[in-house]
């Protein structure tokens, strides 16, 4: 580790903090390691161009390991807008539960379209 730290430090490699974790490992024992293993690391001249950059801790589903996100994107546009498949047609319970969900809707206002 002492050889890695000191090669971050030489090539003036950036290690942002991460913004929502403090670790990206555990080893699920008894006697508990919580370890930052994964991160980005990136040069002055890339954090110059992306200034706003952060890195993100994903949710952990079945490694040990939580998944990183570099985010570089600063403009939030929102939610995603609703995109409809059609292969949720071919479904054997969609038309089912389509029906079940539209009568479980609630609208308020004018629902005229």
């Amino acid at each position: 580790m002492l050889d890695f730290n000191n090669f971050i430090r030489d090539t003036n490699l950036c290690d942002p903090a991460l913004q929502n974790a403090e670790f990206t490992w555990f080893n699920n024992r008894e006697i508990v390691i919580w370890c930052r293993l994964d991160r980005f690391l990136f040069s002055t001249g890339w954090e110059d161009v992306f200034s706003d950059a952060r890195q993100l801790a994903l949710t952990r589903v079945t490694s040990d390991h939580c998944p990183v996100l570099l985010d570089t994107n600063i403009v939030k546009w929102g939610p995603a807008p609703f995109r409809f498949e059609n292969m949720w047609l071919e479904h054997p319970s969609f038309k089912e539960n389509f029906k079940i969900w539209w009568e479980e809707e609630i609208f308020q206002g004018w629902e005229g379209f």
